[in-house]
This record gives structure tokens, sequence and C-alpha cells, in this order.
């Protein structure tokens, strides 16, 4: 079952709920934009789901520090190094991006890598910002020292989903935005099956003897394992693993932020998703040319993807960016759905914090529970 609330009146609430939390104006609005911009393309594990069960709960018990400062502590003409002072991972990574951005702008390409910041929601949120800028926009975040899926033809957890998303400008219509984890799936959506009751596709969890499972608690007890993107070597899981490798090097060691393939790992060491990092890249296509005639034949590679014929098993040719527009197109006009159970734990925030939650929110808790 699922629950529709208009955009504005979502938005709204995270922002209420997010001052609540200790975020001064500011910080709050560019959090709730980031939040509700998860909800409203269909990223729903990573919107206001984030806010009851990460966002909210560590700024109230000070995991997250709401009155953090990140500050930049090197800097070059073209990249720049930031220290998120353990602040929300919405707002850091928004001025990373801004960053990188006037960088990019200035010299062709900015590069700015993040540490000591918290998880920080949607990746494509900051890289469809930099393409309505006319820019390309790349971002990525690795978990911290926090492990979710193990090497691949390894036992122990400790890499995490390592999200990446690009992003590439166009004249008019959906520009291209990649948002994707390393794993055949974000691990949120394991979990919202869990909460649920309901079972998973057979390729996203493996067993520890290879065998798949449907059973997301198998999952939640660390008897099966979230599948890399491509499944086994066989299949092409060494590419997932090698790309989850990749942000991991570009978000950990270079930022000076944590990781999970660390020594302690293999001795027990406990893990937490502290000191993330994450990374931004910035380029500006106008250093290679014209800015707009390459925003055009972008525009005219995407239609001839999406042009091509179907395919008889298929409904229609797309493109990463396309349905998520669609998605936008609809929440705007029709209201934003979000699953039942995220409707409940947002009404339950709201009585925590005393706060208002849209309406829409209270009648569904009320039928559910009359």
């Amino acid at each position: 079952m699922t629950v529709t609330v208009p955009l504005a009146e979502l938005t709204a609430f995270v922002h209420r709920t997010l001052r609540a939390c200790g975020l001064d104006a500011d910080a709050a609005r560019t959090a709730a934009d980031v939040i509700t911009y998860a909800d409203a393309h269909g990223f729903t594990t990573h919107g206001t789901n984030g806010l009851v069960n990460i966002y909210a709960p560590r700024l109230l018990d000070g995991r997250i520090a709401a009155d953090a400062a990140p500050r930049v502590v090197q800097e070059t003409s073209a990249t720049a190094l930031l220290d998120g002072d353990r602040g929300l991972g919405l707002v850091t990574m928004d001025l990373a991006m801004d960053i990188a951005m006037d960088k990019a702008r200035q010299t062709g390409i900015g590069m700015v890598a993040v540490r000591n910041s918290t998880h920080f929601g949607s990746a494509g949120y900051y890289t469809q910002r930099a393409a309505t800028a006319g820019l390309i926009g790349l971002a990525m975040t690795n978990c911290g020292a926090q492990g979710v899926a193990p090497p691949l033809g390894g036992t122990v957890r400790m890499l995490g989903t390592n999200p990446l998303s690009a992003a590439v400008p166009v004249t008019d219509g959906a520009p291209f935005v990649l948002d994707m984890s390393t794993t055949v799936v974000a691990t949120g959506k394991i979990k919202a099956a869990y909460k649920e009751g309901r079972q998973v596709p057979a390729e996203w969890l493996v067993r520890h003897d290879g065998t798949p499972t449907t059973d997301p608690a198998a999952f939640m007890d660390e008897e099966a394992d979230v599948a890399w993107l491509g499944g086994p070597a066989a299949t092409g899981g060494a590419k997932g693993f090698g790309l989850a490798l990749l942000v991991d090097l570009l978000c950990g060691p270079l930022a000076g932020a944590a990781y999970g393939p660390r020594p302690g790992v293999l001795t027990g060491e406990p893990a937490t998703d502290d000191n993330v990092g994450h990374t931004a890249i910035v380029i500006d296509p106008a250093a290679f040319g014209s800015a707009r005639h390459i925003a055009a034949e972008n525009r005219t590679l995407l239609d001839t993807v999406a042009g091509s014929p179907v395919a008889a098993h298929a409904n229609g040719v797309t493109y990463p960016g396309a349905p998520e527009a669609a998605r936008y197109e609809r929440s705007v006009r029709d209201g934003v759905e979000l699953p039942g159970p995220v409707a409940e734990g947002l009404v339950r925030l709201a009585e925590q914090l005393s706060t208002d939650a849209p309406a829409a929110l209270t009648r569904h808790v009320l039928e559910v529970t009359a």
C-alpha cells in the first residue's frame, strides 16, 4: 500500500523535521531538497525512509553533528579536500559539488574529495545539479568502515554498496543521469522487503554455499550476502566488485576517510559508518568546444537510443535519467508516492518531535490502525 503526498507539503514537513533535529534553516532546506528529490524520482529507500531511520535518529543522538561547519583543508585551482566536521552528508556533499562546479567553470575541471562525513542520500541529486547547470557531474561515496558485502570470492563483509552517479547535460528534455550501487541492488531495498515480509528476486542474494535465496532474512542474519553487479565471476561480478573497490580507493585513502577493506576487519574489529568519504568531479564541456553544440549532440545520441526498435520481450527503450524524470513530473503533478511503512514511520517521527505531519500521512495511519 502506498500513500500519496503533495511534494510541497512533503518538502515543508522534512524541513520542519530537520529544524527540530537541530539544523539551521539553510542546512535544513538543502537536506530537505536532497531527501525529497529521492522520493519524487522513485528512489524511496534513499528519501524520507532515510530521514526516519538514519538522519533524524543520528542528529538527535549526536552521531551526526547538527552544528557542523565543513571546511576546506587543502586546495589547488582545480581540486579541494573538504572536512565535513561529522555533519549531515546531504549538506556536506552539496557544498562539495558547489566547489567542484565553481572550479570546473574556472579551469575546465573540478574535483573535491570529502572526509569526516556521513550518509549522503541519493547520488543522482548532486550530478543532476551539475547537468542542469550545463556541466558534466560525477559523484560517489563509500560507507566508511562499514562492510555490507564481501569481496568477490571472499567471506568477510568489508565493502559498502559504494554507489556512484554520472550526469551529462542536454539541450532539452531529461539529461542522462546514471545513479547506481555497485552491488546488484541497494541494501535498503533488501531491508524494506524484510520489514514488509516480502521475498526478493533470486539474483539479489547468495548464500555462503553459493546458492541463491529469495529470503531477505538470510541477509539480515548474515547467512547470505548481496550479490555484486553482474552476479558471480562467471557472469561479470568482477565488474561490480571492481567498481566498488574503485569507489573506496577514491573516497577512502584519497580523502583521508575511513574505508571497509582495512586490516582490522580480518580480526573482527567492529565496523562503523563514521568518517564516510565522498568524491565530486565536475567537467565543463566548454573546455572541449561549444557547450551548446555538445549538449545538442548529447540530445541526439540519447534520442537515437530511445528511438531503437523494441525487442519482442521488452516494453520499450529508454536511458538512465528518463524514467526518473517522468516519475518526477508525476510527483509534481499528482503527489509523491510513499510506501505505507515509510508513511507510518514519518508520523511516528512527527509525534516524537511534536511537529505536524502532512494530512495524507496522518489519514493513512488512522486508516491502518482503525
